[in-house]
């Protein structure tokens, strides 16, 4: 069709940074995942069968689930991490699965990698102090995260009702958010 043009779809992986069934950030990925963004493509990784990373794991090559998890970091073309925030700062379960992908050994396979962040709370303060230590995590691996928008979700608890984002403006600004990200991903291409 002329004048048609076709927007290449990004795939994504989606990462929430807390185990919790009941979790908001759980809730808010899933929802992202399920809004289907145009040029977007998110699929949900869980971090459950990440072992505590040490080093000496790494002789050889990574533990199978560590292997698995990284090959399908490896072939995103950008990654998604939602995360809470524990005693201001990131998530243990988070840390230590950005730390297998991120290490030299095997391979970093965050290396230039775009990467979002959200995060979603119940308390009024947001999750800055949680996706700003990611941001130092991710600057030591040589990944690239989405300066703007950042996405802090207070009061996540009166926006987010049975699993799914109920309020107009949010799901308005996430919309924004995720077609930002497909334009830092083509940006990052070129």
């Amino acid at each position: 069709m002329k004048g048609c043009q076709l927007v290449e779809t990004k795939n994504i992986i989606g990462i929430a940074g807390s185990l919790r069934q009941e979790s908001l950030n759980k809730y808010l990925l899933q929802f992202m995942a399920d809004e289907e963004y145009e040029g977007l493509n998110i699929q949900i990784e869980s971090l459950e069968e990440i072992p505590l990373f040490n080093a000496d794991l790494e002789t050889g090559g990574d533990p199978g689930p560590v292997a698995r998890w990284k090959q399908k970091l490896k072939k995103a073309d950008g990654i998604l991490i939602v995360t809470p925030e524990y005693s201001h700062g990131t998530p243990g379960v988070l840390k230590n699965a950005l730390d297998w992908a991120g290490s030299m050994t095997n391979e970093n396979v965050l290396y230039h990698k775009p990467v979002m962040l959200a995060g979603a709370t119940p308390t009024r303060m947001g999750t800055g102090f949680s996706q700003a230590q990611l941001r130092q995590t991710l600057a030591a691996c040589d990944a690239y995260p989405l300066q703007q928008p950042q996405i802090f979700i207070a009061q996540a608890h009166k926006l987010i009702e049975n699993g799914k984002v109920t309020d107009e403006k949010t799901a308005d600004f996430l919309k924004k958010a995720a077609a930002s990200f497909r334009e830092w991903i083509v940006q990052l291409e070129k």
